[in-house]
């Protein structure tokens, strides 16, 4: 029962423990007999994978959040165990170690808070006022060929350069503010793992290497991040899980946050949780990828999860991704919008008949009037 992801497999499984046939089981539940064996197989994975698997004699579960990284088991004459040596792994730690070494090229710089100091801007800022500039899934690493799906070429060199150019044009109109949010909503990352594919095994068109896309995106974040320094007395980093990268996110954020360790002006938010959220002053935003999730469970969650964030508040926000273009909805006190994205649809996409206008935004927020202004720069401009 430990390793049961979902409420359908804890119902399989609790009949399997009473004794009772899949074909019982299949009646009882109201599934075909292959379901309840597809339920069956996915949770002996779960265990087997965490070091728990009776019939080939691995009895020794390791605790959730790792992986068996091995198992040694020794038999004596007659064929039975008499020992057994279970070597584990994080499942975060294995994917820091997978990312890291390309990370660091990245940031030209060794890691653990050694980020060199940017001088703070002399010039007087708004305390109250915080720019918030919203990356719409960038998908970087994915490849767009121009005469496959009839729009902009998109690779890693251009993502790159586009993401640049549109977060110094939006740092032009904002730098009166004293605080600098880069706020990716998710899927900022375009393959998850090293097999080129989504956190759902989706392959995908992807430029080159997962190396090469996890170095860019350490140098790319050092360029943005050491540009906003320049601009703002303080700077918050915010990258929300998306279905792409839902891997890929946690560690890009772990390391952002040990780069920037000893660098009092820069926040690094958690990301271990679908859901971040942040207050200033009278506004309340919470940031989630948007995908598996209706704008009324969001509305829902949100009311009921962060109760008293909500009460402190009066101008609250729900800004998402997920589907590529601009979204706005008022929901009893809660301002829902979908943000648009930079990125061109890839084959598939323009081959579904996908797409919309491409830009990237900025929100200003003043800490008592909510929504002081926004800026957007369109696609065309880069």
């Amino acid at each position: 029962m430990q390793f049961c992801k979902t409420e359908r497999q804890r119902e399989v499984i609790s009949r399997v423990e009473q004794g009772k046939s899949q074909r019982v089981i299949a009646s009882e539940l109201g599934l075909g007999r292959g379901t309840v064996v597809t339920h069956i197989q996915a949770v002996k994975a779960v265990a087997a994978k965490q070091g728990y698997s009776p019939d080939h004699d691995y009895t020794h579960p390791v605790p959730e959040g790792f992986t068996v990284k091995g198992v040694s088991t020794y038999y004596n004459d007659e064929g039975k165990p008499v020992g057994q040596w279970v070597k584990s792994l994080s499942d975060k730690e294995h994917a820091l170690r997978v990312a890291l070494d390309h990370f660091k090229l990245g940031l030209k710089d060794e890691l653990k808070g050694l980020a060199k100091p940017v001088p703070k801007p002399k010039t007087k800022k708004h305390k109250s006022r915080m720019a918030v500039t919203i990356v719409g899934d960038h998908h970087l690493g994915m490849l767009a060929w121009s005469p496959e799906t009839g729009g902009d070429p998109w690779d890693l060199q251009i993502a790159q350069d586009t993401l640049v150019k549109g977060v110094d044009k939006l740092m032009q109109s904002t730098g009166d503010c004293a605080v600098g949010v880069l706020l990716n909503v998710g899927d900022l990352i375009h393959a998850n793992s090293l097999k080129g594919d989504t956190g759902s095994g989706t392959a995908l068109d992807v430029d080159g290497r997962q190396g090469k896309t996890i170095r860019a995106a350490g140098n790319l974040f050092q360029i943005i991040v050491t540009r906003m320094l320049q601009q703002y007395d303080e700077v918050w980093l915010i990258n929300a899980r998306g279905n792409h990268d839902p891997d890929a996110s946690l560690w890009l954020n772990e390391m952002l946050r040990m780069y920037y360790e000893k660098d009092k002006r820069v926040k690094v938010l958690d990301n271990f949780n679908k859901f971040i959220h942040f207050e200033w002053g009278k506004n309340f935003v919470v940031t989630h990828h948007g995908d598996k999730i209706r704008t009324r469970q969001l509305y829902e969650a949100i009311t009921r999860d962060y109760a008293e964030q909500w009460g402190r508040s009066k101008y609250r926000f729900a800004w998402t991704g997920h589907i590529h273009h601009k979204q706005a909805e008022e929901l009893g006190g809660l301002t829902w919008e979908s943000w648009s994205v930079l990125p061109p649809p890839d084959a598939w996409h323009s081959a579904s008949g996908y797409g919309a206008q491409r830009s990237i935004s900025c929100v200003v927020l003043d800490k008592e009037h909510g929504e002081f202004s926004r800026f957007k720069v369109g696609i065309e401009a880069l």
